[in-house]
């Protein structure tokens, strides 16, 4: 009951972080001195706009006011749809190429392990130029388009940016899982399961895994971090229209504060429901 009243809680002490730190905007809208009276009515206008959402509006540089809903849940579900696959895709394949690594012998697994560090350190950009001129050079000899390398209006791009933006954190995770995974396998408790004649995939989906669980879980806050990050710039290469891209042309602080509270929903119900199965499947009790 106790660790049930703690999830609303949380939420609430994040809210009001987020509703602070996008009060910020105003706080130097004056110059180098701080106007905190500002600051005060900028919270509070953002309190207003929880309270009658329905009065929230934002307006376009050619002065044209209409209401924030009439776009936002568009760009909400576009990007929503982009980086909750990208963040399960680099699990999964930071996952996956941990088994396949520990099924080769060491000297190869530590030259994979080099490799993919070497990989890691691959600016994003680079990585996207790759993929992009990939599809079109496959698209001028074959003229087969295999993706979209852009959005537009009426042709929405996914497979792309899921790809591009779940490749530098796949292999960031991949590390950290290679390495616990490593660790792990140091344990007497695993001499004592291969004794009894269990294979290395047994032992990694039915043991290890479970075992690890907790510290993957707690590394992948970077991995969320570096997702959220990156967003702000494939919207911009990719053309979407997503929700970043939205708090760029309308950078009020009530708008900015609803947007990413709203943002943070799907995340935080996520990452409610792993604690949960993580702490049932190994007793461990979990602070995120």
């Amino acid at each position: 009951m106790k660790e049930l009243l703690s999830i609303p809680i949380k939420f609430l002490f994040v809210s009001i972080g987020l509703i602070l730190l996008s009060a910020l905007t105003g706080l130097f809208r004056g110059g180098a001195r701080p106007e905190w009276e500002l600051y005060t009515e900028q919270v509070r206008s953002i309190l207003v706009a929880f309270v009658h959402p329905e009065k929230l509006t934002v307006t376009t540089l050619s002065g044209k006011e209409y209401p924030f809903f009439q776009d936002f849940w568009d760009v909400y579900s576009y990007s929503l749809a982009i980086f909750l696959p990208a963040l399960f895709l680099s699990l999964f394949l930071s996952l996956l190429l941990t088994y396949l690594t520990i099924l080769l012998p060491d000297g190869i697994r530590r030259r994979i392990t080099r490799t993919a560090a070497l990989l890691e350190s691959t600016p994003d950009l680079l990585i996207i130029m790759i993929i992009q001129g990939g599809a079109l050079y496959i698209m001028r000899e074959t003229g087969v388009l295999l993706f979209s390398v852009a959005a537009t209006a009426s042709d929405p791009t996914y497979i792309l940016p899921i790809i591009a933006l779940s490749l530098i954190p796949s292999l960031m995770f991949y590390k950290v899982t290679l390495y616990l995974v490593n660790d792990e396998f140091k344990e007497p408790y695993i001499d004592l399961i291969r004794s009894k004649g269990f294979t290395e995939s047994y032992i990694f989906y039915r043991h290890i895994l479970r075992n690890i669980a907790p510290s993957l879980f707690t590394h992948s806050k970077a991995i969320l971090l570096l997702l959220l990050s990156s967003m702000v710039i494939f919207e911009r290469i990719f053309n979407i229209p997503g929700i970043f891209t939205y708090l760029i042309r309308f950078p009020e602080p009530d708008v900015i504060a609803v947007s990413l509270i709203a943002f943070y929903v799907p995340i935080f119900l996520l990452y409610a429901i792993v604690t949960g199965l993580i702490g049932r499947s190994t007793g461990q009790r979990l602070e995120w």
